[in-house]
């Protein structure tokens, strides 16, 4: 779970800075791309832990060792210092209850001028 919240953190930070400068207003576009963006984000970081969900654990092993690997959004570093913390599913849940919140905003203040 490291590694999607971390993944996913990066989108969330850039669209949150936006959203402020923006006087906490999102349009339709952000509200679709930042979604998609965290995705991207979280599915990249992930993407070396994918050959042992094939069943390919020691081609797993072989690349978890490579430092080479950090490019995945510190994917190695991350495997160097790793705990199972629940802080990390808390911290995800509330990025999302994030994106939810600013799309629920914006489909209020629209509802509320028309």
């Amino acid at each position: 779970m490291n590694h999607l919240f971390v993944g996913a953190l990066i989108p969330f930070i850039v669209a949150a800075a936006v959203y402020v400068r923006r006087r906490f207003r999102a349009s339709a576009a952000m509200l679709l791309v930042v979604p998609a963006s965290m995705f991207l984000g979280a599915t990249w970081a992930v993407l070396p832990d994918l050959p042992r969900t094939f069943g390919l654990a020691g081609f797993d092993h072989k690349i978890a060792m490579n430092p080479v690997i950090d490019v995945f959004f510190w994917h190695y570093t991350i495997n160097q210092h790793e705990s199972a913390s629940p802080w990390f599913n808390l911290g995800f849940v509330a990025l999302l209850s994030g994106v939810f919140f600013a799309a629920w905003r914006e489909l209020k203040l629209t509802e509320e001028s028309r």
